[in-house]
């Protein structure tokens, strides 16, 4: 059974799928979006640098928080 944990971690597992592959295909979208966020002095590739940064991260979490939760 899933608690909130594993569900927590899971959720941060999909965030990283997509915003990381968003960021691998150099979406127009996400660099628009990380640009409006950082400031219109951002170029497209720290923009996607920052994605593909915050992505990991996320993935790190998640699968921390989903053994943390599997194993409560």
């Amino acid at each position: 059974m899933m608690n909130g944990w594993a569900l927590g971690g899971l959720a941060c597992m999909i965030y990283t799928v997509i915003v990381g592959g968003l960021a691998w295909k150099k979406s127009p979208g996400l660099i628009k979006i990380v640009k409006m966020k950082l400031g219109k002095k951002t170029t497209d590739q720290t923009a996607v640098t920052v994605s593909l940064v915050m992505a990991a991260l996320f993935g790190i979490a998640g699968i921390v928080l989903f053994i943390i939760g599997l194993s409560a």
